[in-house]
């Protein structure tokens, strides 16, 4: 009962705080999104564990911070639904091959420079045990990872969601992240045995899944909206069944090893975009998602950081 009791203290002052902050943030025009994540890191290590590490400890024990983690994780994947859920698939006709395009130049570019980088840092930061092959190309994927959520966020924050400069910015992020996550599977594969054979079961099956998403994904999505049609109306069934097909689609991409908000992105993605289906869908969810669970995932972003691990100038660089 102790921990119940912690938990829901600490989702209250980080709602409390996120928010305050957000807001502040907000009046000099800058993003909500990053006051939530400023205020994590003011809640953790680097600032409120720095000048108050008994509070600290007290306020965010070590037990109660996988509670939080899953938290914010059930919050981030049906955020990502929202967005693929909102996501407007015709204005990506004609543009498909531009996305591609961009999300990849995107990603070739910080990754060249990230696995350049590497022939400096790795004598400095690395050790023994990890090659430079290894080193570098987790330096290129880190570097070429876009921070999806924050984008998304971002967007919905400015109502862009519906609109050509949204969706292609957001199909760019949805194709850059599940490259760049087959990339660092290509890394831990190779720091693992040497060699690239590793990888390829987690890219053949995120192809595969991916696939499998727009085809028969879809049809059985259509049949669920060719219900809502007829008889009108969102029952509680249908809705059980939407959020564990989110749930269980961010599942299957986690286990693939692509992590599990492109699971719940591509399930809201390939879902028929009926305007009253979507309308509905969107109203019963993201009010308490946006709310109270997103900012959990944010703010514990910035709990995670330790600013002050970043000790040496060269570090810095």
């Amino acid at each position: 009962m102790q921990i119940v009791i912690l938990v829901l203290f600490e989702v209250l002052v980080v709602i409390g705080v996120s928010r305050l902050v957000g807001l502040g943030f907000r009046s000099i025009k800058q993003p909500l999104v990053i006051g939530e994540i400023v205020a994590g890191i003011m809640l953790g290590p680097s600032l409120l564990g720095l000048v108050a590490p008994d509070v600290s400890a007290s306020l965010f024990p070590p037990e109660t911070l996988p509670i939080l983690n899953v938290l914010s994780q059930v919050g981030l994947i049906f955020f990502m639904f929202l967005i693929g859920l909102e996501l407007n698939p015709k204005y990506l006709k004609g543009q498909l091959e531009v996305a591609i395009l961009t999300s990849h130049v995107s990603i070739l570019v910080p990754f060249s420079l990230g696995t350049l980088l590497a022939l400096g840092l790795y004598p400095v930061v690395s050790t023994a045990g990890v090659s430079f092959t290894a080193f570098a190309l987790f330096l290129g994927a880190a570097m070429s990872i876009t921070a999806f959520p924050v984008l998304a966020r971002i967007i919905t924050e400015n109502n862009l969601q519906g609109t050509r400069l949204g969706t292609l910015a957001l199909t760019c992020a949805a194709v850059d992240d599940a490259t760049a996550w087959c990339l660092l599977a290509v890394a831990i594969a190779v720091a693992k045995s040497g060699n690239v054979t590793g990888a390829f079961p987690t890219i053949i099956e995120a192809v595969l899944y991916i696939g499998f998403m727009l085809t028969v994904g879809r049809w059985f999505l259509q049949r669920l909206a060719t219900y809502y049609r007829r008889t009108g109306r969102l029952s509680q069934l249908m809705m059980a069944g939407i959020y564990m097909g989110v749930v269980a689609s961010a599942l299957i991409t986690e286990l693939i090893g692509i992590h599990l908000i492109f699971g719940a992105f591509l399930l809201g993605a390939a879902m028929p975009k009926n305007a009253g289906l979507v309308r509905d869908l969107a109203q019963k969810t993201e009010d308490f998602v946006l709310i109270f669970l997103l900012p959990v995932f944010f703010a514990f972003s910035g709990l995670r950081t330790q600013i002050g691990l970043i000790n040496r100038p060269e570090l810095w660089l």
